[in-house]
């Protein structure tokens, strides 16, 4: 089967862009009323931006979830009727880190905070985005480093060419904030997260081929932009996909290497 990019949509620190049906969409944080960054990079996040209905629960998540599941929302319309067949594979690099530490600092105070707890397990986003949208696919998680986001594309890509899924949802997501740069000084806040709805039903671009630890002869490379952590590369995927442009293309770092064909 061929995989089809029915629908793209992701929030990075230049603002949000969302592509369905054909339609782009691009929003600055200073149209949303707030470009102010904040300590993960970005603006704090309002469940407005997003739902047309409150969404009580969005204001608790912890970065992580409400930037995936807010990059989710961006493309839902596009979903298919039938959520048993819609699976999910997710794609992030610091994962729970910086609920983690904030938990962490909970227990050492001795009152070990129930509400973050619950948000101290990586793939929890992928639950968060599975009960907004009734999704009940099969799920997987991966952590690959700064090829993270683009390893869980080119595996949503394997997934339909390989029947093993009808339409997969990928998600790429980070939250990097006081945590991660008390690992590193070199590790600056920054938040991002991009969703591709893959199928193997409909029209739209045609993603295939997918190729991991296997050298790219010819390809074009998908060189770090200004993303980091687990979704390099993904700016510069974004650029081409919008321009039209087709050909293998491949991303490498870590002593991995991911390449698949656009068009």
């Amino acid at each position: 089967m061929t995989a089809h990019l029915l629908a793209y949509a992701r929030i990075f620190p230049s603002g949000l862009l969302s592509w369905v049906g054909g339609d782009l969409t691009r929003t600055s944080w200073r149209q949303l009323g707030d470009d102010t960054r904040g300590p993960l990079g970005i603006p704090a996040l309002k469940a407005r931006w997003f739902f047309e209905q409150p969404h009580p629960k969005f204001g608790r998540m912890d970065p992580l979830c409400k930037i995936a599941v807010a990059a989710s929302q961006m493309l839902a319309r596009a979903l298919p009727d039938d959520r048993d067949e819609v699976a999910q594979v997710g794609g992030t690099m610091l994962g729970c880190l910086e609920v983690d530490a904030q938990f962490e600092q909970t227990r050492l105070a001795g009152n070990p905070s129930p509400a973050l707890f619950v948000y101290t397990l990586p793939s929890m986003f992928q639950g968060e985005v599975a009960i907004l949208h009734k999704l009940r696919g099969r799920c997987t998680l991966l952590s690959a480093g700064p090829l993270s986001g683009l390893t869980a594309l080119a595996t949503a890509i394997r997934w339909i060419e390989k029947g093993r899924a009808t339409h997969v949802l990928a998600i790429a997501a980070d939250a990097a904030g006081a945590a991660a740069h008390a690992l590193t000084p070199d590790n600056k806040p920054q938040s991002a997260a991009a969703a591709w709805l893959l199928s193997a039903q409909g029209e739209g671009p045609i993603l295939s081929d997918a190729q991991f630890g296997v050298a790219a002869d010819g390809a074009r490379e998908l060189k770090p932009g200004d993303l980091r952590y687990g979704l390099r590369g993904i700016d510069t995927l974004e650029a081409l996909l919008l321009s039209g442009e087709t050909g293998r293309v491949h991303a490498q770092g870590d002593g991995r290497n991911v390449s698949f064909v656009v068009g």
